[in-house]
């Protein structure tokens, strides 16, 4: 796909979409379909990880029963493959520890620090509702590094969601970000207006230095060489100053997905984390869902 874009609008073919245009409300609650609202969401998601540990089967009547579709590779399909999962994990080897929660319409994602038997992980889970119950869940697990080279941890940093008439502007400036410079490839966007480059913070486990120029030469080397590829983005989940946009590519030519989440202040982008997942050949999961299968999200392909 060819894109030619410039900060404040986005060109695809023929179509100029105004970023400034699109809707700054936070979704979730305008749907005639929605049952309960964004904030009872969020506390019906927490209180389900929660209940990964403390074992509280009440907090599993949040799942419909009868539709829930699991995309995690080690967990059978439905609520009983999700329970046999649980079931199989030695008591008090499995914590989850919530730093950001995002909703977005019918979806809450989760940024936690997962204690798994394998070890500590920063992790997301992302919930989808229909008519007040989960109907559907993705994850994503990578290990504890330590602080990289500026200091910061993949799970550090502001928590608090902010700015909430901005969601809209601020998911189009980040789908902007990685279409033009990840899936793209054109490097020369990376930087201003639509980084912050000087205050720009990562906390990318293998990035030393903030500022996007501290970043700039280790992401154009590897787009270059084809060692990342940003193939297609899959989803994009905001609320207020912070948007998740989850993509699938290949990293040294393994298959791999993509959550990156960046803050947003002033229209740009200020931070970033990121969690970075092998994908599982589907020979070898315990669904046939797909890790990154998303419904279609007009978003993330603005041009289909």
């Amino acid at each position: 796909m060819n894109r030619k874009t410039r900060f404040g609008a986005v060109a695809v073919g023929a179509t100029v979409i105004a970023l400034s245009a699109m809707p700054a409300a936070r979704a979730g609650q305008g749907s005639s379909q929605v049952t309960i609202t964004a904030a009872q969401q969020e506390h019906a998601v927490l209180d389900l990880l929660a209940a990964y540990s403390t074992g509280d089967p009440s907090a599993f009547d949040i799942i419909n029963p009868d539709k829930f579709i699991q995309h995690d590779p080690q967990i059978g399909d439905g609520l009983a493959g999700l329970k046999a999962w649980l079931a199989s994990i030695p008591p008090g080897q499995i914590s989850v520890t919530p730093m950001r929660v995002l909703a977005d319409g019918p979806y809450v994602a989760v940024h936690s620090e997962t204690l798994l038997p394998s070890g500590d992980t920063t992790s997301w889970d992302i919930f989808r509702f229909e008519q007040g119950k989960i109907v559907e869940h993705w994850d994503t697990r990578q290990p504890i590094a330590p602080p990289n080279g500026a200091g910061h941890t993949e799970l550090d940093g502001p928590t608090t969601v902010t700015d909430l008439a901005a969601t809209g502007y601020n998911k189009w400036v980040a789908w902007t970000a990685i279409a033009t410079v990840f899936v793209d490839g054109d490097i020369s966007l990376y930087g201003e207006p639509i980084w912050n480059a000087a205050g720009y913070i990562q906390h990318s486990e293998g990035i030393n230095a903030d500022g996007s120029a501290g970043s700039k030469p280790i992401i154009e080397q590897l787009l270059a060489s084809g060692n990342l590829v940003y193939a297609k983005i899959d989803k994009i989940i905001g609320d207020g100053s912070f948007v998740l946009v989850v993509s699938q590519g290949s990293l040294f030519g393994t298959p791999y997905s993509f959550y990156d989440l960046f803050r947003m202040a002033h229209g740009q982008i200020q931070e970033h984390w990121d969690v970075l997942q092998p994908l599982t050949p589907p020979g070898q999961a315990k669904n046939t869902n797909g890790q990154v299968n998303f419904p279609p999200d007009p978003l993330a392909a603005p041009a289909s």
